[in-house]
């Protein structure tokens, strides 16, 4: 099985991409034609990239995720070489048609591949092929998958891409870092939009398309960000999931007969929000403190998003809220049963409505100057942090416990 086997495409585009078309000449960022003296790494470059990764070592990492992802039994007709049976390791010419290679998006570092594997009894298998060609890059989608590899081994319960592998390889003077994960069929990427002049959430479609709900509707998706959040928050430890952003397309949302379903599709970073009792042996005094962190952070992070994921930097209606914290309070149930700290839901509240709405602004002033950066971010989240205290301290001390 060899590199006759690859075929390249760009999403959106119908046509394949050719070895020394224009599109495979395009440099990787994508501004411009290569000229014969410029050594930007190209689109063709990336393409030849994935194809050495994915067949390195007979294929290895490919099989690794075929195996993982499918039902093996389905393939029970297949001989692998020297008749093996399905559990073996070799994947030969016989069951595979193509290798369908589809370059998605361009990331600030990454430039996410859709790896289409076509069998011959026509069943498809799709995975990510996560790259990055930069040094900090490479340095961050190492970091990333080591992440990915952890928090999937402490969690039985997963919104996060299941992995099977990291390579690094050198093309002519560039390295390149590779990493194998599961494709999540049917789930889009999604942002606030103001497309139709009226503010809505759009749902992107792989062909260029986009699909508009109301932001009413969206109330649902945010919930379950909200839970899935909670859900990888360490109560112990503090560890929590930081650094995601929706404009960068981490969440990504399917929808069917009205029910949406979310995953979260990277981890860039998982450490303490704070440092209570860090070096305590006994840290149930600051469980609460830093929950409420926390919690805190999470509900601006989650309202933040750019217009059409690259425009305007904006908030979502803080009425967003209301899902917002039923996601919170229900991931904080979940954690009641594994953790032995009683009813968190019930604590928490006390702990919260204990402040009134002005200390919780002052709390979140201090949050936003300690984990924002981006200039633009902080401006927009002073001017609708009251509002946004409010609406917290309103639902929190309204709730049924």
């Amino acid at each position: 099985m060899g590199s006759n086997l690859f075929r390249f495409f760009i999403s959106g585009v119908e046509k394949e991409v050719l070895p020394g078309s224009k599109l495979w000449l395009l440099p990787l960022s994508g501004k411009k034609i290569r000229q014969s003296c410029d050594a930007d790494f190209t689109t063709g470059d990336y393409y030849l990239a994935a194809c050495k990764v994915l067949s390195k070592n007979d294929f290895l990492i490919l099989q690794t995720g075929i195996k993982s992802s499918l039902d093996l039994k389905s393939f029970s007709n297949f001989k692998f070489s020297h008749g093996e049976s399905v559990h073996d390791t070799s994947i030969m010419e016989n069951q595979i048609i193509k290798i369908e290679v589809f370059l998605e998006k361009h990331g600030a570092f990454y430039h996410p591949l859709k790896i289409q594997v076509v069998f011959y009894n026509n069943q498809t298998c799709s995975f990510v092929l996560n790259g990055a060609v930069s040094k900090k890059g490479i340095a961050l989608i190492k970091n990333e998958y080591e992440l990915l590899l952890k928090i999937n081994k402490r969690h039985s319960k997963s919104y996060l891409p299941q992995i099977y592998g990291f390579d690094f390889i050198t093309m002519g003077v560039a390295g390149v870092g590779f990493f194998l994960g599961q494709w999540f069929e049917d789930y889009r990427e999604f942002h606030v939009s103001d497309d139709n002049e009226t503010r809505q959430i759009s749902i992107w479609d792989s062909n260029g398309s986009c699909h508009y709900i109301q932001v009413e509707e969206a109330f649902a998706i945010y919930q379950k960000i909200a839970g899935i959040l909670t859900h990888y928050y360490n109560i112990e430890t503090f560890e929590h999931i930081s650094s995601w952003h929706h404009a960068a397309g981490d969440f990504i949302v399917s929808m069917e007969e009205g029910t949406f379903s979310v995953r979260l599709i990277t981890i860039r970073e998982y450490s303490p929000l704070t440092q209570f009792g860090a070096r305590e042996s006994n840290k149930k005094t600051y469980i609460l403190p830093s929950l409420l962190l926390f919690f805190l952070n999470m509900t601006i992070r989650i309202r933040i998003d750019r217009l059409n994921g690259t425009g305007e930097i904006v908030m979502i209606d803080e009425l967003v809220l209301n899902g917002v914290i039923k996601g919170f309070l229900s991931a904080l149930d979940e954690k009641s049963v594994i953790y032995d700290y009683g009813d968190l839901r019930s604590a928490f509240i006390e702990f919260f409505v204990q402040f009134d709405s002005e200390q919780i602004l002052d709390i979140l002033i201090n949050s936003v100057e300690s984990t924002c950066s981006d200039p633009l971010e902080i401006t927009l989240i002073e001017e609708n942090l009251q509002i946004h205290c409010r609406r917290l301290y309103s639902i929190l001390k309204n709730i049924e416990k």
